[in-house]
């Protein structure tokens, strides 16, 4: 008995490490904005804004990073790049080549870019950062680059909208989301995505609070997002694991 629960109590420690995250995402103030959604605002007409952001490798090892971006939102005429040792065209969603981050260090030559017109409203991109020889080892930052003051819908206060995390996560066959939607809510969403940023799922929102359950059992094993979205805009974004 005492070598089963041994064997447990090692084999729990070893996937807790498997599981743990390498990589940390800063602003350029030291905070730590890993998994959170960022808005960032844009003066209306024809323009580029660069956000930059910070990299940190927190494991013990070197760690070969690519960047891949997923456009959740375009506003009509924008388009989104990454910067990452270059800056790429917009129809790059993945950095072909990946940047060495050695233990305990960090980078700080992360750009992501927004080219938009005259057209308000809010893109929103998420950029994931994983290291290329295990890409489930990754962290994730979604951008809202709102646009003007169109981007931004003065009747809902987004602070108050919650999405909880999905359970039982790792999931076998389903998975629940409880959510909380704010008063004067246009339409709303869960959008669900692959590391690639497909999407897999979205249901649409209807009721102004309560529990949506995702149909996994057909989705490979590994790493999903999912995207809280109200009015075109990701409110929130978190992670859960497909595992049998």
């Amino acid at each position: 008995m005492k070598k089963i629960l041994l064997s447990l109590i090692i084999g729990t420690f070893i996937l807790s490490v498997g599981n743990a995250q390498s990589l940390v995402i800063k602003d350029k103030t030291g905070v730590d904005v890993s998994g959170q959604t960022i808005d960032h605002y844009c003066t209306p007409g024809v323009g580029f804004v660069s956000l930059g952001l910070d990299v940190y490798n927190v494991s013990e090892t070197a760690k070969n990073v690519k960047v891949r971006k997923n456009d959740m939102a375009l506003v009509e005429g924008s388009f989104s790049n990454i910067c990452w040792l270059s800056c790429y065209p917009d129809f790059i969603l993945e950095t072909p080549d990946p940047l060495l981050i050695e233990p305990g260090s960090f980078v700080t030559n992360f750009t992501g870019d927004l080219t938009y017109g005259s057209i308000q409203g809010t893109s929103t991109v998420k950029f994931t950062f994983f290291d290329m020889d295990n890409d489930s080892d990754s962290s994730f930052v979604v951008i809202n680059f709102i646009i003007g003051t169109l981007g931004i819908n003065n009747n809902v206060s987004l602070k108050a909208a919650t999405v909880s995390n999905a359970y039982p996560n790792p999931a076998v066959s389903v998975a629940a989301i409880e959510y909380k939607l704010p008063a004067g809510v246009r339409n709303a969403s869960i959008k669900v995505n692959n590391l690639l940023g497909n999407i897999i799922q979205e249901i649409a929102l209807s009721n102004a609070e309560g529990k949506v359950t995702l149909d996994v059992a057909n989705l490979s094993n590994g790493v999903y997002f999912y995207s809280l979205i109200i009015d075109n805009s990701a409110v929130s974004t978190r992670k859960f694991i497909v595992k049998r």
